[in-house]
């Protein structure tokens, strides 16, 4: 049986998890192909793995794969779009502040009959938000606690010359919507991204950032209400090994994904060989 071949789209720190995770065996995928503007961080992801995977451009890559995951920055996420559209690929986005910023993509994709997986990333809840979604939802607020570390380099912060360098208490140093926090903390806010996806949409996700000088870890809290009541809940992530301004949890939500995606083609394999369907629905 042949394995659900990947390109990776970005070969920084996910690209390094998800290749850790595949060598433990048990998911039925295999990489071939990868690509990164930065050329040396491919040969360093192909060499450290020992990877059979051609370092190629965007195009070759999304051609020769089964399944895209784009895992880069923010500016990837719409040339990688378009390029899975033109070869019919479904992709697994993890720079959600990109797909804000191109909302016409998701209905683009929709209408070709290409899925754009959104991961929970680093955060808990987002089933109970979909649910809730069915009868409505008025009011979703995001509060995410980070050090100051972790926000260092953040464009906001630039913009407001604000220095986070010496802070003794914490200090909320961002509130606004979604498409807002997406433009301010593009490394960041990823959660903010698939909370309004997934719920009321951008405009009306509201969004806090605290800048917490007394945490290593990286705490998401969503509150919720709507018809069917409220909902809250609090997720506490350790940093990324590799990358202190990413969760793990969000290495971990791609690899998920890879996984169900992985399995699904598996089976489609196994009992329908002549096609391989898809699901068309999105999101």
């Amino acid at each position: 049986m042949s394995k659900y071949k990947i390109a990776i789209i970005g070969c920084g720190n996910i690209g390094a998890d998800i290749c850790i995770a595949l060598q433990k065996g048990d998911i039925p995928a295999e990489i071939v192909a990868l690509h990164d503007i930065d050329e040396a961080k491919a040969q360093l992801l192909k060499r450290t793995f020992h990877l059979d995977a051609e370092i190629c451009d965007l195009d070759t890559a999304v051609s020769l794969s089964d399944f895209v995951i784009e895992s880069a920055t923010s500016i990837a996420v719409e040339p990688v779009i378009k390029s899975c559209i033109k070869h019919k690929k479904d992709c697994l986005i993890m720079s959600l502040s990109g797909l804000l910023n191109n909302l016409n993509l998701i209905e683009e994709a929709k209408n070709n009959h290409i899925r754009i997986k959104i991961p929970s990333g680093a955060i808990c809840g987002l089933d109970g938000i979909r649910s809730a979604m069915e009868a409505g939802l008025h009011r979703v607020i995001l509060t995410t606690r980070k050090s100051p570390q972790a926000l260092k380099g953040a464009p906001y912060l630039i913009e407001k010359n604000i220095d986070l360098t010496d802070i003794k208490e914490p200090i909320t140093v961002f509130e606004g919507n979604a498409f807002e926090a997406a433009k301010a903390f593009p490394a960041n806010i990823n959660v903010a991204c698939a909370l309004s996806l997934y719920g009321i949409g951008p405009k009306d996700t509201i969004v806090r950032i605290i800048a917490d000088p007394n945490i290593k870890e990286n705490m998401h809290e969503i509150y919720a209400e709507g018809a069917f009541g409220r909902l809250q809940t609090t997720t506490i992530n350790l940093p990324s090994p590799r990358n202190i301004k990413s969760s793990y949890l969000a290495s971990l939500s791609a690899i998920a994904e890879l996984r169900t995606m992985a399995e699904d083609y598996i089976m489609h394999c196994l009992y329908c060989p002549e096609r391989k369907s898809k699901n068309k629905n999105n999101l």
